[in-house]
């Protein structure tokens, strides 16, 4: 099975208290605004790629993202609706390339392109384990 060029997913998500930037502030210097955060923008877009990709996955496999190129053009309040739009653009080798879309009431908030693989979801956790066990040597 294989994705066709153009192919289009949506998710549609209500910003809650927990997506907002002021709730990733790391050290008491930190003050992010009560916005959506960047990052959890970047996550729906992730999941808006991935769903396009379910259809293609075997048993004990996975998509993963190893690329993200977004620039967030606009701030999207709490309460307001987020839907992320991903466009199947083509592969790359290996690579699932997809263009993303983000819009909330305002408009378009977010815009980019993210790359997906297809993993073994037990390789990738014995590759982490390896890591860290090598690492601690």
């Amino acid at each position: 099975m294989s994705l066709e060029i153009g192919k289009k997913a949506s998710i549609d998500y209500k910003v809650e208290k927990k997506d907002l930037a002021s709730n990733l502030n790391i050290s008491v210097d930190d003050n992010f605004p009560d916005v959506f955060a960047t990052a959890r923008m970047i996550a729906l877009m992730e999941c808006s790629a991935a769903k396009l990709m379910m259809p293609l996955l075997k048993d004990d496999e996975q998509s993963v993202g190893v690329n993200v190129n977004i620039t967030h053009m606009a701030a999207t309040l709490e309460n307001d609706v987020a839907i992320s739009t991903a466009t199947f653009v083509g592969m790359e080798g290996k690579l699932y390339k997809f263009e993303i879309e983000v819009v909330d009431g305002g408009g378009v908030c977010g815009r980019g392109t993210h790359t997906r693989a297809i993993i073994s979801t037990s390789r990738l956790l014995e590759g982490a384990n390896k890591r860290v066990q090598n690492n601690s040597k």
